[in-house]
């Protein structure tokens, strides 16, 4: 270049190389020019006319960074084999060995299990994590619950059976010493069966022939092993399954079409329904209801996606998730999810970003399919059927109302849709209790004005848009109570009630 420039004999300075102040400039100049590098082949394209592929867009959640490994010996270097090869007996005695000799080498090697990206493995080391969490199970080491934890939640995956097998040889050992990690594997398998998501996950091209993949079972072909497990453990440690709470009762009732859930219904749980579903739903297992990259981004959506911004990340979510075999299965555990697992802050709720009862709106107009609406709405009702002003959580309750009461003024078929499904749960719920259900609900309605979730009820009962026989059976519903109570939860005397449902209410007119 520099020879087009200012000639073959000059330099940048227009001096001779021999007058240069530095040595050997000319021979370094002559090495610099041979060392250039052709343009990149982009820009020849470009030159060319030719197209130049662009980059697909990134996904608008940020992506997951992994920490950085520590140094061994705090946490040991996990190597998993790509190719197949028989693991030797010698390896688990070394790995016994290893942890009845250092009590802290146990938790450090299930936390590097823990910290391995699980979706992107292949099928060979993914068989040899469920081996390592086989071999943690049998030895009881400190640190197994949470990885045999997070392999739940990531159900269903190829080779899953192997974890069916590890929950059935430990069951008596987990039902004295993890019970809560017992009552896990137990929800997330009726799950499971009541999604009838139990489909073959599909194979990897690199081990089509693999003998060891080959003989990797799934739980879709040991469907009757999974359905005797779940009911053999329900019969014979049902303390410990009513960890679950009022939420086993609901699985329970979309699986009372098999027959091995219909007798034991029958049998045993049907005295006790009752008085498990005075227990909420407890954090752990809302968790386990959805996989960790889903808890992650719809976090995230909850937490950082301002208002006006969230359709990107919508349509992200659900060609991820949604939009898969088995996918929309998933929506009522989302909505279980967002109602029970995640609670926010004030300051969180008054810094713009999207609420839950939006997230959840969206969800149910995601709905395809009929039967897997009505699971969503039973989800997004079900803790006002059993509301105890003492000990229910009025967030629990929050998202359905605010999305009754945020519908009114554009989509009122949203809101006239949940309140008739709210009026068919408690008549036809549960008829031998239909008295107590209707006082729980009432009582849901009064604890949702008195907490000023909503200053009254004025605008579901005095709303011109919404159907009038709904308004009316709203009122006599309220009103069967007691007029004081009535008179609390609506803000208004019942009659000025009945006579404002005749006005238009302000919030109606806009």
């Amino acid at each position: 270049m520099g020879r087009a420039l200012w000639g073959p004999n000059l330099d940048k300075k227009g001096i001779h190389p021999k007058s240069s102040p530095f040595p050997n400039a000319a021979a370094a100049a002559a090495a610099a020019s041979r060392r250039r590098r052709p343009p990149p082949v982009t820009h020849l394209r470009v030159l060319a006319g030719a197209p130049v592929p662009l980059r697909p867009p990134p996904p608008p959640f940020p992506l997951p960074l992994r920490p950085p490994l520590p140094s061994p010996p705090s946490r040991p270097r996990l190597l998993l084999p790509r190719r197949p090869f028989p693991l030797p007996r010698r390896l688990l005695v070394v790995l016994h060995a290893a942890g009845g000799r250092y009590p802290a080498f146990y938790h450090a090697f299930a936390s590097a299990l823990l910290s391995l990206p699980f979706p992107l493995l292949l099928p060979h080391p993914r068989n040899r994590l469920l081996l390592a969490a086989s071999e943690l199970a049998r030895a009881a080491a400190p640190g197994f619950a949470p990885l045999l934890v997070s392999l739940l939640r990531r159900l269903p995956f190829p080779g899953d059976a192997r974890l069916l097998d590890i929950f059935h040889e430990h069951a008596s050992f987990l039902a004295d010493e993890e019970p809560q990690l017992l009552a896990s594997a137990v929800f997330a398998f009726l799950r499971l069966l009541a999604k009838n998501r139990l489909a073959p996950a599909p194979q990897c091209l690199e081990c089509s022939d693999c003998g060891e993949c080959k003989n990797a079972k799934n739980l879709a072909g040991c469907r009757e092993n999974l359905v005797s497990f779940c009911a053999s453990v329900l019969r014979d440690h049902t303390q410990v399954c009513e960890l679950i709470g009022r939420d086993l009762v609901r699985c329970l009732h979309e699986l009372v079409l098999v027959q091995e859930f219909h007798e034991l219904w029958k049998d045993s749980m049907l005295g006790r329904a009752a008085e498990i579903c005075r227990i909420g739903m407890p954090g752990w297992c809302t968790a386990m209801a959805v996989s960790p990259e889903m808890e992650t981004q719809l976090l995230f959506m909850m937490n950082n996606v301002k208002w006006g911004n969230q359709k990107r990340y919508q349509l992200w979510f659900a060609r991820k998730h949604l939009m898969v075999p088995g996918g929309e299965e998933r929506i009522p555990d989302i909505v279980r999810f967002i109602c029970c697992g995640y609670h926010p802050t004030n300051k969180v709720m008054q810094s713009g970003v999207i609420a839950r009862w939006a997230v959840i709106g969206w969800l149910l107009t995601s709905c395809n399919k009929s039967y897997v609406q009505a699971n969503a709405k039973v989800a997004l009702f079900y803790d006002w059927l059993f509301f105890d002003e003492g000990k229910g959580n009025v967030m629990n309750i929050e998202p359905a109302m605010l999305l009754m009461v945020n519908s009114v003024s554009q989509y009122t078929d949203i809101t006239n849709m949940l309140l008739e499904f709210l009026f068919l749960l408690v008549e036809n719920y549960d008829v031998r209790r239909k008295e107590a259900i209707a006082e729980c609900v009432r009582n849901a309605f009064a604890v949702l004005v008195k907490k000023g979730v909503v200053p009254s009820l004025d605008i579901l009962t005095c709303c011109e848009k919404l159907s009038l026989m709904l308004r009316q059976k709203l009122v006599a519903f309220l009103s069967s109570a007691s007029p004081e109570e009535t008179e609390k939860t609506c803000g208004q005397p019942i009659d000025e009630a009945s006579k404002a449902m005749d006005l238009n209410n302000r919030v109606c007119s806009n």
